[in-house]
Parts: C-alpha cells; structure tokens; sequence
C-alpha cells in the first residue's frame, strides 16, 4: 500500500523493528523533547505490558508514528502504561495535527469499543484532532484534564536560578542548603556506569524505608521495570542516577533521564531518617545547578503537583485525557 505525506497522510500498523532508525529521528525532531516517546523506551514499557501493540507508521516514509496498545477487553490507548509519563503520537514540529488525525482515522476504521487516550499534553492538538475524527466516526468523545507536569527552564548559571525563584522560595532554599552543609559534609555527584548496580541497589533499599504511599509505589513489578529501563537507556548515556551523600552515606538518590537538553527527574528515594535536613530539596537544587553546568536547557519535574516542585519554580503544563465510546 503506498501512503502519501501531508494532511491526507494514512497509515498502516508496522513491526516496530522495522521502524526504529525512522521513530527516533522522528523523536530527535519532536517539540517538546520526550523520553517517554523514543523507540527504547516504548520497547521497555511493551514488555511491561500485557496489551498487544500496534505500531501505526503514518505516511510512506514515515512522518509520524502512534504507539498504541489494545486491551483483551478491545479498549485502544497509547502505550506505555501508567509508568510513562507523556504519551502522544510522534511526529516533527508542523505535522502533529495531521499525523494524530491519521492515527483517529486509523482507529475508527477498526471499531473498538472504547478508546482511552491518557497522559498527553495539552499544549499538543493531539487530543482536539483526535476528539473530532472519532466524533465524525459515531463515537461519543469526551476531554478532561488529568494531571499537571511541571517543568522550568534553566538559565545559565546557578545562582540566577536560585535570583528567579520567589523571595520566600528563595530564602528557603538558601536555608535549608546552609543547614545541610553546616550538619554535615554533604556532596552531589552523577553515579557512573560502574557504580549503576550499586546505586540502583541503593535506590530501591531507600524506597523500602519510606511510608505510604512511596513505600507502596515500589512493588517487585515497578522495580523490574525501572531496572529495565536502567539497563536500556545508560548504553545510550541516557539514564542520571544523582547521589547526595551526607553523614558518609548515599542518602538520597535521583532516578532521571538526559535527553535533547531536558533532564527529567523521574523518581527520587530518601533517607527518611534524614528528613529534617531537607534531603529532598538540596538533592534536586543541586541536582539543577549540575544540569546548569552540563548546559541543559529544561528541569522537567513530571506528573504530579508535589508543592517542592513549585518551590523549585516550576511552572504547570497540563497532561490531559479523551475518553471515547460507540453509542
């Protein structure tokens, strides 16, 4: 079958092997950058995944690409899971709309049940394109905003960081950062690859000293995968483990991701021993005066409206929902 590009642009579902040399130039192009969408992540998430996938190949060669999953109940979504953060399709600056409203069409011609698009930015015209084809399609069509990912850019260098942050939030931070360091030698340092199993090790015995709902987060399915993850994105010189030591201990470990000038704090463990001196907030400070130093661009907190992520100055960017059923 031959696809044209364009506004018109069909598409076909395609073995992702086939596609990855194309999907990851397609990611490189891609505003804002995204972890989340690149070929080696999608892999690690599908194995995650008991859904099976459908890899959607817009355009002939391909100017977009739909990650999808389909329940055994018929239901399609983008993959991923609830661990990946942003989901959307995957096109370059100008063919979003176009490429999304390619990948609706696709979905309508297969009938399912129900469709439940999650997690994908409000900023994108992914969900409005969408919502309108499946509405022509007969489906009942619905949007709702679901979480926010905060997010900031980074200037360059630390201190006009810590200048743009309100004055209580700066105050505080300078605070508790003078309060660490007078209780005790504390540094930050990235892990290098031959201290990742370690670190990793550390990482996880951290989360099982934590409580509620940090502690239950980490169950023995969400450590495979963030293992899985680790093992997949470090070769590509993706994966940043952070380590604040304090009191001759790693006391604090930050899970995240570099990539296309974005560092994407994805998880964090502390020393809950250690709270009173504001590990949490130091180790993320720092955490950013290094991404500052390596040139980094953006300091992406992710899903969820934790308040340090705001007194880190954050600044929302919504993650909505498209749920859509036959009547």
């Amino acid at each position: 079958m031959t696809l044209t590009t364009g506004p018109d642009a069909g598409c076909t579902p395609r073995a992702p092997a086939e596609l990855s040399g194309a999907w990851s130039l397609l990611a490189q192009r891609r505003t804002p950058a995204s972890i989340f969408l690149t070929p080696e992540w999608m892999a690690v998430a599908r194995e995650h995944d008991a859904a099976e996938a459908v890899t959607l190949a817009v355009g002939d060669p391909p100017v977009g690409i739909a990650a999808l999953a389909r329940d055994a109940d018929g239901t399609l979504r983008f993959a991923g899971g609830e661990l990946t953060d942003e989901q959307d399709v995957v096109a370059p600056p100008g063919e979003e709309r176009s490429v999304a409203s390619a990948a609706a069409r696709w979905i309508v011609s297969e009938t399912p049940p129900r469709v439940r698009l999650e997690f994908v930015p409000e900023d994108a015209p992914t969900l409005e394109a969408m919502a309108a084809v499946l509405a022509e399609g007969g489906y009942r069509a619905a949007r709702s905003r679901l979480i926010t990912s905060p997010r900031l850019g980074l200037p360059h260098d630390f201190e006009t960081f810590v200048q743009s942050l309100g004055k209580k939030e700066r105050h505080e931070l300078r605070r508790k950062i003078r309060r660490l360091e007078s209780a005790t030698k504390a540094t930050f340092r990235w892990a290098t690859d031959a201290e990742r199993g370690a670190t990793l090790d550390r990482f996880f015995a951290l989360h099982r000293l934590s409580r509620g709902e940090k502690a239950d987060f980490m169950t023995p399915d969400v450590e495979r995968f963030f293992r899985d993850i680790a093992d997949a994105l470090a070769p590509l010189g993706r994966l940043r483990l952070g380590v604040l030591r304090a009191h001759d201990q790693d006391a604090a470990v930050l899970f995240a991701f570099a990539y296309r000038g974005t560092l994407a704090q994805y998880n964090a463990a502390y020393d809950p021993a250690l709270a009173s001196l504001s590990i949490g907030i130091v180790s993320h400070a720092w955490a950013i005066r290094e991404a500052i130093a390596e040139h980094f661009d953006t300091y992406d907190l992710l899903r969820g409206a934790e308040p340090y992520k705001y007194d880190l100055g954050g600044k929302d960017r919504w993650l909505g929902r498209l749920e859509a059923t036959l009547p």
